[in-house]
This record gives C-alpha cells, sequence and structure tokens, in this order.
C-alpha cells in the first residue's frame, strides 16, 4: 500500500477516532448519534491504540502523536476499571447480595432467573421489562420460596414498562418512582439494621428519536436519588454507560458504580446471547457513598439480550 493512501486511510480513522473521544471528554453526548456511538468509548480505545502502532510502523510522526494522545486519554478513563477498591472483609456484617435482569418484554427463561436467585444466594432482585405474564411465571418458578416480599408495577401493553423487585426481608415505603413512561419502582430494605431505599431502574433507551425522554429519565432519577438522605442502592439496566455524561451526573460525587468500585474490569451486558460477546456496559449497580462492593459480575439468563449484574454490598462498613 502506497504511502499517500497509508497517510489517508490513518488519517481518517484519526478523525474518526479523534471526534468519539472528543464527544466523550466535553460531554456531547445527549444529541445522535453521539448518545448512542459514545457507548462504545472501550472499543473507540482499542481502536485508538491500533492506530497508533499503524502510525508508528508507519513513521508517521504527526499522526502518532496525536493518536499518543488519544490513547492516554482514554486510559485515563479506562484504568480505574481495573484498580480494586478496599472490597470487603470476609464475614462482614451489613451485606446485601443483589442482582439486576433485564427480561426482554418478559421473554426470560423465569425458572433460569429464580435458579440463579438460589445459586447466587441473592437476597434482592431487580427486575425491568416486566410483564404481568412474567410475573406470574417467576412465582410458578418459585421466586417467592426464596425472595417472598415483592413491590411491582407493570404495564397492561408495553412490556418494557414493567419493573419490580423481590427481596429475602420485607420491603416497606414502596415508592412508583420518576420517568417519563417506564416503571422505576423503589422500596426500603433493612441490611441488619440499616434501612436501604433499593431502586430498580430502567429509563427510556437513547433511541434516535428519543433522546430526549433518555436524558430526562436520567436527570429525573439523579435528582430524585440525590435529594433522598436515605443510604441507597440503584440497579437495573440504566440505558447508559459510565462513558455518557448523563450517567456520570447521576453519580455525582455522592455514588458510585459497582463495577467500577471493584475494579475488576469493565462489564460489558449488551447485548447477550449472540455469537459474539456484548460490546456495552448498559446494566449497573449503583452504590452511595462509603459503601464497599465484592463479587461483582454478570451471568447469562436464557431468552434476554441483557447479562444479569450481580454484587455483594457492604451497606454500613
Amino acid at each position: 500500500m502506497g504511502g499517500v493512501v497509508w497517510t489517508v486511510l490513518l488519517s481518517s480513522c484519526l478523525v474518526g477516532v479523534g471526534a468519539l473521544t472528543l464527544a466523550r471528554a466535553l460531554g456531547f453526548d445527549d444529541v445522535t448519534p453521539l448518545a448512542q456511538l459514545v457507548s462504545f468509548t472501550p472499543w473507540v480505545a482499542l481502536a485508538a491504540l491500533v492506530v497508533l502502532l499503524l502510525s508508528l510502523s508507519r513513521r508517521r510522526w504527526v499522526l502518532s502523536a496525536i493518536a499518543g494522545v488519544l490513547v492516554v486519554a482514554h486510559a485515563v478513563w479506562l484504568v480505574p476499571f481495573f484498580v480494586p477498591g478496599p472490597g470487603i472483609a470476609p464475614g462482614a456484617d451489613g451485606t446485601l447480595r443483589v442482582m439486576a435482569a433485564n427480561v426482554l418484554y418478559g421473554r426470560a427463561d423465569a425458572r433460569a432467573v429464580v435458579e440463579a436467585v438460589r445459586e447466587q444466594e441473592v437476597g434482592l432482585l431487580s427486575v425491568v421489562e416486566l410483564s404481568e405474564e412474567f410475573e406470574a411465571e417467576l412465582v410458578a418458578a418459585g421466586i417467592e420460596d426464596v425472595l417472598p416480599y415483592s413491590w411491582t408495577a407493570t404495564h397492561p401493553t408495553e412490556g418494557a414498562a414493567g419493573s419490580g423487585m423481590w427481596s429475602a426481608t420485607p420491603l416497606t415505603d414502596e415508592r412508583e418512582g420518576v420517568a417519563s413512561r417506564f416503571h422505576q419502582p423503589s422500596a426500603v430494605v433493612e441490611v441488619d439494621g440499616t434501612s436501604v431505599r433499593v431502586t430498580a431502574v430502567h429509563p427510556h433507551p437513547p433511541t434516535p428519536e428519543n433522546v430526549d425522554l433518555w436524558t430526562g429519565d436520567l436527570a429525573l432519577l439523579r435528582d430524585a436519588a440525590h435529594a433522598d438522605p436515605a443510604p441507597q442502592i440503584l440497579l437495573g439496566d440504566f440505558n447508559a454507560t459510565f462513558d455518557h455524561s448523563a450517567f456520570r451526573d447521576l453519580l455525582g460525587g455522592r455514588f458510585a458504580d459497582a463495577t467500577r468500585l471493584a475494579g475488576q474490569g469493565v462489564s460489558l451486558s449488551w447485548p447477550a446471547g449472540r455469537r459474539y460477546p456484548p460490546l456495552v456496559d448498559l446494566d449497573h449497580v449503583v452504590v452511595d457513598q462509603g459503601m464497599r462492593v465484592d463479587d461483582v459480575g454478570a451471568i447469562a439468563i436464557p431468552g434476554t439480550d441483557h447479562l444479569a449484574i450481580l454484587a455483594t454490598v457492604q451497606v454500613r462498613p
């Protein structure tokens, strides 16, 4: 391949990588197509590294310098995901094992969800895209044998709008939550004497024609969470990644993403059940300041396009 062709090819790649990097850095991700493309920022980091190596191999020093700056920027964003936090001491009190699952309009395997709850010793389950039929299937599969207390909100016609939670201990102060179209119910659970508000999160997705609903839902959730002084755990399908400014605004200086806190790498959860691995991290467990996490991970549930995310949360270190 000729020298000019290499220069044009590498320059073109660098423009694309640079544009998405700049969008992530400046928070220009509330319009189409940036709202969708910023989800792939970890892959943009890989692309930046490839461009850097190719530029160096072809002795394109100016392009190499620009690509190097982009690689450094992505490293700053990615490295914290690989730095473990303090974790939870063995046998510590005040812990709650949580699981969040998007069940794809109620098409997931309810028995597999219940089996996962049993095997993972889950104490609090959040389910989004909950239909009335799937709720009945969970009950038939024995969810109430392990998590007898529940608070759900379903929609008779829109399967994506329903959400709910099941708990091993009583739920109190149930609230419907805030959202434009989807239910995001919350309730208080007692964890070794500490009252914790838990919210099943599911804002509207950033589809090209509804980015405003997505940003609005995340802003509503942010305002409600930060206005409540009670210790909180928010878990579910946020339809946003850590690279979205709206998600980082939701966290603010108070909340933390359990995956980033655990330091075990980026947890990619969607799309699942394909011939290729998940590409973006839409599903999160978000914990309040001072809380610790451990055993953060994800498992596949047949019939849905999201991995279920799990975490052990110490609500009172």
